[in-house]
């Protein structure tokens, strides 16, 4: 769907037409120059201990990425990262509340253009890509 441009996870809520809780907001992280992307349901937050954890990176190093990290590793601008399809292979893991929703619904690698899909067929692409299914919220 083509819609007015948005940044944040609630504006793109409030375009779409659905609630909150069934986007999939994904957020890159980086530790020592490694990198990961993290999708969780858009009303949650990540809990950055939980993902340096699981990927045995410091606690204290990891960190959010710049826009300007954003963009160079999926070719996004903020607010316009999928969950997955970047411009480099990233690692990605993935918070199991996504499939509490029957649709998802993120933005596909602009502000302005966003997909409803049925979050089984979310699940198959992941499974191809060899994600880290886990609990990354707070």
């Amino acid at each position: 769907m083509e819609h007015e441009a948005v940044l944040t996870s609630e504006d793109a809520s409030k375009t779409r037409g659905f609630s909150l809780k069934q986007g999939i907001k994904a957020l890159l992280f980086t530790c020592n120059n490694e990198w990961v992307v993290v999708d969780v349901p858009a009303d949650q937050k990540v809990n950055q201990k939980k993902v340096a954890e699981i990927l045995n990176w410091s606690k204290g190093k990891i960190r959010m990425a710049t826009a300007e990290e954003v963009e160079e590793k999926t070719g996004c601008m903020i607010g316009a990262v999928p969950p997955f399809g970047h411009k480099e292979k990233i690692k990605i893991l993935v918070d199991e509340m996504i499939f509490d929703n029957d649709v998802s619904a993120f933005n596909i690698g602009l502000r302005t253009h966003s997909v409803n899909v049925k979050t089984e067929l979310v699940k198959k692409v992941f499974d191809s890509l060899g994600v880290i299914w886990g609990d990354f919220v707070r």
